[in-house]
């Protein structure tokens, strides 16, 4: 089995090993999370990159990427090295051709992926209260405050990342459906992410959370700066 050795900048790993190539360009290097996806194994990681991006394959192209089309929550993606002509495998936190990634224009991806990394980013974990009692152990009440603050930017960036979607896709007062459809999904995680949050820090101080739901469904209206939605119950 083929094991990746070579660490590039970046925290990219050089596979150019592999003599893959796409576009008479060579795929030269992914990234650590990809080559965990597949165990180490490199060779199952060649054959999965020419099966996936060989002509008559399922993939699209958004913005200078190339995406495998996926019904599920990542896919594999090609992106174009400012510096070297060549390609860098990651993964995609999304599939276009889930129910949700299809309600996505193709003229309007462009903007949605870009949405998507940025949510990667931010979006680490849900915090609980054992997490903060981690920290305290290790660290003390000052490990416990930067935890928190951490959790508390994350969601901040999160919800400028969404702020960001609306205005590049919004073109008159009301949303376009699908984005309305896409944000508020996005957003019943973002809260549920942020009740996490909340309820840690109350279990932390107090001890106890009392009763909470798992997600938080209801009347909430959500502010940004072009425009307000409220999040309703399903009927």
């Amino acid at each position: 089995m083929t094991q990746v050795t070579v660490r590039l900048p970046n925290g990219r790993l050089d596979i150019t090993a592999l003599n893959v190539s796409f576009a008479e360009l060579p795929i030269a290097s992914a990234s650590p999370s990809v080559v965990r996806g597949f165990g180490g194994d490199l060779d199952e990681l060649r054959e999965t990159l020419r099966e996936c991006f060989a002509d008559g394959a399922s993939w699209c192209q958004v913005g200078n990427t190339v995406h495998t089309v996926s019904d599920g929550y990542a896919e594999i993606r090609l992106v174009p090295q400012a510096d070297t002509p060549n390609w860098h495998v990651d993964y995609f936190h999304a599939g276009w051709g889930s129910r949700d990634g299809k309600r996505i224009p193709p003229e309007c991806r462009l903007q949605y992926a870009r949405y998507v990394d940025r949510r990667s980013e931010a979006r680490e974990a849900c915090l609980q209260g054992k997490d903060l009692r981690a920290a305290a152990a290790k660290d003390g009440p000052e490990g416990v405050d930067r935890l928190v603050r951490h959790h508390c930017a994350q969601l901040a960036e999160w919800h400028e990342a969404l702020d960001e979607l609306i205005r590049s896709v919004q073109t008159a007062s009301d949303l376009p459906e699908w984005a309305e459809t896409a944000v508020k999904a996005e957003l019943l995680d973002w809260h549920r992410t942020r009740e996490y949050l909340t309820s840690a820090v109350l279990e932390y101080h107090h001890g106890d959370t009392g009763p909470r739901p798992e997600t938080v469904w209801g009347n909430l209206c959500f502010e940004f700066s072009t425009t307000s939605l409220e999040l309703v119950p399903d009927p």
